[in-house]
């Protein structure tokens, strides 16, 4: 592609790097599998579709197994439940540390006196990437924790 080229070294280690990037969008680690402690357990995003009309999301992704002692991937199929973003998935809006902004509430009661703002969710991650308020791989780290929380038992599950 580029053999008219005269290219120096180290625009060509960026050349190479670019030609040995993996093909998934992330892979992202997940706590360690109950049955299967011997492992390092990921989800390696292999597919985002997103539908800006229809605020919707769909992540395909798979779990991974990798051997703690030599690094050797497993193909094991592990479960993976459907993780989707919905026009009507909600979060929460979160400050730079990544924690909810609470706010007094119009009418306390009795136990409470703060709410957390809740904002939609895709909505809310177009403005942050948009607006560089998180990297890309942030953002999907900060999801596939609430993921992880909501279907953790699911992911967990051997057939």
């Amino acid at each position: 592609m580029n053999n008219h080229l005269s290219i120096p070294s180290n625009i060509q280690q960026i050349i190479d790097q670019i030609s040995n990037t993996d093909l998934n969008l992330a892979e992202l680690p997940l706590p360690e599998h109950p049955k299967l402690p011997h492992f390092d357990r990921f989800i390696r995003v292999l597919d985002i579709d997103a539908k800006s009309k229809q605020e919707f999301i769909n992540f395909t992704y798979e779990q991974v197994l990798r051997d703690k002692v030599n690094g050797e991937e497993f193909k094991i199929a592990l479960p993976t439940p459907e993780w989707v973003i919905y026009k009507e998935t909600w979060s929460y809006l979160r400050d730079e540390n990544n924690n909810p902004f609470e706010v007094l509430l119009t009418e306390p009661t009795e136990t409470e006196a703060t709410g957390k703002v809740r904002v939609p969710t895709y909505r809310y991650m177009l403005w942050l990437l948009k607006n560089d308020k998180i990297a890309f791989l942030d953002l999907l780290k900060s999801y596939l924790k609430d993921f992880i929380e909501n279907k953790g038992e699911e992911l967990d599950k051997l057939s």
